[in-house]
């Protein structure tokens, strides 16, 4: 690694001090380090350049781009140590994914839903949310200690501040995650949070909610995730917008969509039919002779987003009813009705036929 990319990668202006060097790393170690992080690729790739680029400008008379741990490369071993490094950094990440007693948080996103009507879509609205958070204990201030507990060294570091990784000739420290690289340690564990540095605490939040919100859409909030026991940042709020099902509506984009049942005679008829929109009723008339899957559109009666851009329609599509649990007398009609029709009456059982006759000859 070059000295410019690792003085980039801490922060850090050129020449830096043993010290400003030291805090930089600590800092840095610390967010990315895996025990904070299990799980999470990025947070490895990060702590990886974070420990390369410490070692680079702790020795910067060595090769840029041979920069490797504390120990001796000979031109005989050219590629021994990046396997080291490996093997070190496999042994860190697969010491964080063991599962231990007990672990202080950190920062999170949080993930909640929110369920709303098309009347509620219609325009900007807002939601009422509850969620449980994990909040920095305000009785340790995120330590997991008594107030005035009795420090000693901590067990995981011995009192060093920083953890031994060796492997070979090769070999690094890494600040230590346990202590947050203090050295100290106490046995008197919190009896606010237990010894976890942060407690559960239940929120409601108001969420606003724009007109025309899409399913399956995400909103956040920030700083209204869990909290990192250690610093106190917190991580963000991510609500997923549900819709809820309608009794008679659909929703296809902007569109509202609308079966409206006819009867057989209405259809045939004619029929002015009152129907519901997301705002009110109205009336349409239903044209004589009209076919089963014929559609009205309503402009404008759909859903607007933001700016009235891309405003949808109210379609309703007719749905000829046939009838059931016929009585007598409306069989005896109906019966009647079928021996006086003639093809001119229904063009499109005349089209089929006089099409099937064609194929059958």
């Amino acid at each position: 690694m070059k000295v410019a990319d690792a003085l980039k990668i801490l922060g850090l202006e050129r020449n830096p001090s043993g010290s400003q060097l030291k805090s930089a790393y600590k800092k840095l170690a610390l967010e990315f380090h895996p025990d904070r992080n299990p799980g999470d690729p990025e947070a490895e790739r990060r702590f990886k350049q974070i420990v390369i680029a410490h070692e680079t400008l702790k020795n910067p008379k060595r090769s840029a781009d041979r920069a490797t741990p504390r120990g001796r490369k000979s031109a005989r071993q050219r590629g021994e140590y990046e396997e080291k490094w490996e093997d070190i950094f496999s042994h860190i990440f697969r010491s964080a994914r063991e599962p231990e007693d007990k672990q202080k948080s950190a920062p999170g996103d949080l993930h909640a839903q929110v369920e709303v009507t098309l009347e509620e879509l219609t325009r900007d609205s807002e939601k009422e949310v509850s969620v449980s958070r994990r909040v920095r204990c305000a009785s340790c201030e995120g330590s997991g200690f008594e107030a005035g507990a009795q420090r000693s060294a901590c067990p995981a570091c011995k009192g060093a501040g920083e953890v031994r990784y060796r492997q070979g000739l090769a070999e690094l420290w890494v600040p230590c995650s346990a202590c947050d690289g203090s050295g100290e340690h106490t046995g008197e564990a919190c009896r606010a949070c237990m010894g976890e540095g942060v407690t559960s605490r239940r929120e409601n939040v108001m969420l606003a909610i724009p007109a025309a919100a899409k399913e399956g859409a995400q909103i956040k909030l920030k700083g209204k995730g869990d909290e990192d026991a250690r610093t106190g940042e917190a991580g963000d709020l991510i609500v997923t917008v549900r819709a809820k099902p309608h009794p008679l509506f659909q929703r296809e984009g902007n569109d509202i969509l609308l079966d409206l049942p006819v009867s057989f005679s209405q259809a045939a008829l004619g029929h002015e039919a009152l129907i519901p929109t997301l705002k009110d009723a109205r009336k349409i008339k239903i044209p004589a002779g009209i076919q089963s899957g014929r559609e009205f559109r309503l402009k404008g009666e759909g859903l607007s987003p933001a700016g009235g851009r891309n405003t949808g329609d109210l379609r309703i599509r007719v749905i000829v009813e046939t009838p059931t649990k016929l009585s007598e007398r409306q069989r005896e009609i109906l019966a009647e009705f079928q021996e006086i029709s003639s093809p001119s009456t229904h063009p499109r059982t005349r089209s089929f036929l006089e099409k099937m006759r064609g194929l059958l000859e």
